[in-house]
């Protein structure tokens, strides 16, 4: 059997609302670097061969897997994010500045359109999709890892799933509805099998999107998670065990709780250190209740700053909850995740703190209160 593992990038400047000067040199953010460790250690063995883009973002996070096996084959391959806008009149301008033309283009839903030198008409970039699919059939490794982009992703499990027959301007529509359905978080993507019998790929049953810890279906968060997160889910079991009662919605967060407690109560009593208890820190669970008096009316949001959700379109939103100042991450319109919190006497909640023993407060939120949330910070 062939199993494929397809993986975006780590985040990237731009994905975090930066001006990039062109589309095949956006680095990483210090937080994708991170994401892209947390993938290399993901692994439970080697694979058979490690490919990615030509693109710098890909490369960037494929390296840190390379660096971890460094016998295993690494190929570049083009499987380049599509690039269907001219790059000239893309140079140095962000992702919001460029919303403009990318929803003309899409209106327009001609698969043969060229929108200048250097782009990629969408009848192309399906075919390079489609030859990528052949190209893994063909490949004598059985265990293959590929750092890719987002709607090169997407465009694979699209042929897979959908099978088009014809790539005309009503598949192009189906095409674009799904890619904006199915985004792919940084560090996430799909499982991909082929058995020798078969026509043709599958995506694995019961996990369609990977993450080196996991991911919620339907959700357009930031995806990866720590590893820690893992262990901490071991210690949930081992309470169990141990006869210790866990609440039903979130026995891992319970088991997170404790360890805290435990932190805590070892600092205030250090034999002869003269230390004091210091403030709890801020906890993920606390930020998503606080989130959750928002979306059922018991608390008041307003943003912090002129623009809006709308006008953000990919970067940090600031808003203020009765005096708790958040930080939410618009990824392209979509509710994405928490950056940081800090409550009103004071503490903090960050997704970069030095304490990696932690959740996306967004994570924690059911479907549904993730799409209300949503639909309410677009009408601030």
């Amino acid at each position: 059997m062939k199993h494929v593992r397809l993986i975006r990038h780590g985040e990237s400047a731009a994905n975090a609302g930066k001006a990039s000067l062109d589309h095949a040199s956006i680095p990483l953010t210090p937080k994708g670097v991170e994401q892209a460790r947390l993938v290399a250690g993901s692994f439970t063995k080697s694979p058979d061969l490690i490919v990615a883009s030509p693109f710098s973002r890909a490369q960037a996070t494929a390296m840190q897997t390379v660096a971890a096996f460094p016998s295993v084959p690494f190929e570049i391959w083009p499987i380049h994010e599509f690039t269907y806008l001219e790059p000239e009149r893309c140079t140095n301008t962000t992702v919001a500045q460029r919303r403009d033309w990318v929803e003309a283009y899409w209106a327009k839903a001609d698969p043969e359109f060229t929108d200048g030198e250097g782009a990629e008409s969408f009848l192309d970039f399906i075919s390079r999709a489609q030859s990528f699919l052949d190209r893994l059939a063909e490949h004598p490794a059985h265990d293959i890892v590929v750092f890719s982009h987002g709607q090169l992703i997407n465009a694979v499990a699209w042929l897979i799933e959908r099978n088009p027959q014809t790539i005309d301007g009503q598949a192009m529509t189906e095409w674009r509805e799904y890619e904006i359905t199915n985004q792919v978080p940084n560090c996430c993507g799909y499982k991909l099998t082929k058995y020798p019998d078969d026509a043709g790929w599958k995506v694995s049953p019961g996990e369609p999107r990977i993450d080196v810890t996991q991911c919620v279906p339907g959700r357009a968060y930031q995806a990866v998670r720590d590893l820690e997160r893992l262990l901490i889910e071991e210690r949930a079991e081992a309470l169990s065990a141990a006869g210790y009662p866990l609440p039903d919605d979130d026995p891992a967060m319970y088991a997170e709780e404790r360890l805290k407690e435990a932190r805590a109560a070892a600092r205030s009593y250090q034999v002869g250190s003269g230390s004091v208890s210091t403030a709890a820190e801020l906890s993920a669970r606390e930020v998503s209740q606080v989130l959750r008096e928002v979306i059922f009316g018991r608390r008041a949001m307003s943003k912090v700053g002129r623009e809006s959700w709308d006008e953000i379109y990919a970067g940090h939103f600031q808003i203020n909850v009765d005096g708790w100042e958040i930080s939410i991450h618009n990824d392209c319109d979509q509710l994405d995740y928490c950056e940081q919190c800090v409550s009103p006497d004071g503490r903090h909640w960050s997704f970069d703190s030095g304490d990696r023993f932690g959740t996306d407060p967004v994570a924690l939120l059911s479907t549904w209160e993730h799409q209300t949330l949503e639909q309410l910070l677009k009408t601030l």
